[in-house]
Formats: C-alpha cells, structure tokens, sequence
C-alpha cells in the first residue's frame, strides 16, 4: 500500500500557510521525507458560490500548484485528482501537462473524471450533458497530440489541423507516457479507466454532496468491493493483462486529528481495501470544503504522525 498526501491548498483563505510556493515545497518535501509516495491536489476553476456554501471548495490550479511541489523534491509523485480535461481545450491541456510531467521529470500521475458540478461547466463554455463523451474525445486527443505526431481535429469549438505539439511526455523507463488515472463511480468511468487508464479512483459521497455530486453511490466496503469486481470484469474485457492501481481512502473512519477519528476502524479498513486490491491511499488530513483552524506547522506535525501511524 503507498500513500498520497492531499495537499491542503483548498485553503485558500490560509494562502500565506499553505497556498504560496514555500508553503507547497515544505509540506511536499516533508512528505517526501517521511516515505509518502506522492501528493495531490483538486481542481475547481469557476465553483459556483451554491456548491461553496454547501460544504463545497476553491483549489489553486492543480497544474501550477503540483509545479511547486515538483520542484522542491526528487522522487514524490504528482497526481491530479481530479483534473477536469473538458474544462480545458485538450491541445492546451495537453501541453499543460507534457511540460508539467518534463518539468518534474516523469513524475506526474494524470487523475481525470468527468465533473458534476453544471454551474461550473456553464461557467467554462462547456456542455454538462456531454461532459462523459467529451473527455473521452479530449483524452483520445491529448494522448495522440502526446506522440509528437501530427494530429487534425474538428469540432464545433476548435479545428485543428497537423498541429504537432511538443514537448512530448517525459521519457520514463516502463512506459512513454503519462500514467492516467481515472476517477468515477459509473461503469463509463469503469470502461474509461480499461481504455484509456492504467488506475482508478472510485469516490465515496461525501455526506452533503449528494446534490451535486452525479456517480453512482459507494456507501460501505461491500459496495466498494462489488464496483472492483466490476473493474476487473471490464478491465480483463479489454484484454488488459496487468493490474490497474486503485486510490481509494477509508471515509467511515473519521480523519487523524478529529473528534470523529476511529484509529482501530482505521486500521481495519485499510487491511479490509488491501485485500480487495486498493493499491493507494489518498490522505486527506486537512477538513476539504470546511474551516481548518491548523497553522501549517500543525498541518506539519498531523502528516508525521499520520506516517508513524499508518508505518510509512
């Protein structure tokens, strides 16, 4: 089991502890440090102030931010989780993130998913309907326009034709490519991930969310269980031979640091999410969407004691 630190950029309203390029490179180099195999950040660009109120979050950009944290260490992976591709136009996404995955020399995980929030997609110009079949088309052309080949696409948005875009990916030993991870509940998030991906993210409901949030539910480790099988059913389908990386967190046991933190249920479930094939944890130690009264210095101290409890 590895363990990806999510870093408390959210916090927005705490820029100065945790938002500014010192504050990314101490946390990130500190997790490098304790054995932390990466960190990641989210991406909201436009949320609407309904989604904030009700619990919801603002990010830095995701891109920009995990820059910062490439920067200041030398083997932490990057990952986005999640990146909303079909906010972006896909040629510039994609050389947003070859030049992100250069810039940290082969470090970045791409974590896509579709989106939920239809204000937000109202505010980027983009189709909620579609939002499904969109990134699958932008994820068909960033990863040929990874290539360095000539690519030509139209849509109603965009024409493009024989663009080459470089750089391409850094050049990794096991793969020329950026490893992509795919978030979502749904069986077209499933066939995305055999398609497209070499990981999954499954997302529990966060308690609130449900309005917003449009997956298909996992409320207990049975269910969790049940949507791996169905992974793997697909994912052996598209003649996938190898093991696909599953990120998931265990969300009924409270968080470190919280009245709410169950250390033995904790325990327990990470034992529980090995056994069925969950290959990381997210670790979400700051309250995402909620006031955090922690100075980064305390922020510091909660993601030691969270390796010396977890034996990272």
């Amino acid at each position: 089991m590895q363990y990806i630190l999510g870093l408390p950029t959210d916090h927005v309203e705490s820029i100065d502890d945790f938002g500014t390029g010192p504050a990314i490179a101490e946390i990130a180099s500190t997790a490098e440090k304790l054995g932390y195999a990466g960190v990641f950040v989210t991406d909201h660009p436009a949320p609407p102030k309904s989604f904030i109120d009700a619990g919801g979050h603002h990010t830095l950009d995701p891109l920009i931010a995990l820059a910062a944290a490439a920067v200041s260490t030398a083997k932490l992976k990057i990952l986005t989780n999640l990146y909303i591709a079909a906010y972006r136009n896909p040629l510039l996404a994609a050389k947003s993130v070859a030049t992100l995955d250069n810039l940290s020399q082969g470090r970045l995980i791409l974590g896509v998913g579709a989106g939920y929030l239809e204000g937000e997609f109202k505010a980027a110009g983009v189709d909620y309907q579609t939002r499904g079949e969109l990134l699958n088309e932008h994820l068909e052309i960033i990863t040929q326009a990874w290539t360095g080949s000539p690519i030509s696409a139209s849509t109603s948005q965009y024409e493009a034709e024989d663009i080459i875009s470089l750089p391409t990916p850094f050049q990794r030993s096991d793969s020329s490519t950026i490893p992509i991870w795919v978030g979502g509940n749904s069986k077209n998030a499933m066939q995305r991930t055999a398609r497209f991906g070499e990981g999954w993210i499954p997302m529990p409901t966060p308690k609130g969310m449900e309005r917003f949030v449009k997956t298909s539910a996992i409320t207990d480790v049975k269910s969790l269980s049940k949507k791996i099988d169905d992974l793997s059913g697909i994912w052996e389908s598209h003649g996938r031979n190898d093991k696909p990386s599953i990120a998931i967190e265990p969300w009924d046991a409270g968080r470190l640091g919280t009245d709410d933190w169950e250390f033995h249920k904790y325990q327990t479930r990470l034992e529980e999410f090995s056994q069925m094939g969950v290959t990381h944890i997210p670790v979400m130690l700051s309250s995402i969407g909620r006031e955090f009264d922690r100075s980064r210095s305390e922020f510091i101290d909660l993601i030691s004691e969270y390796a010396q409890m977890a034996g990272i």
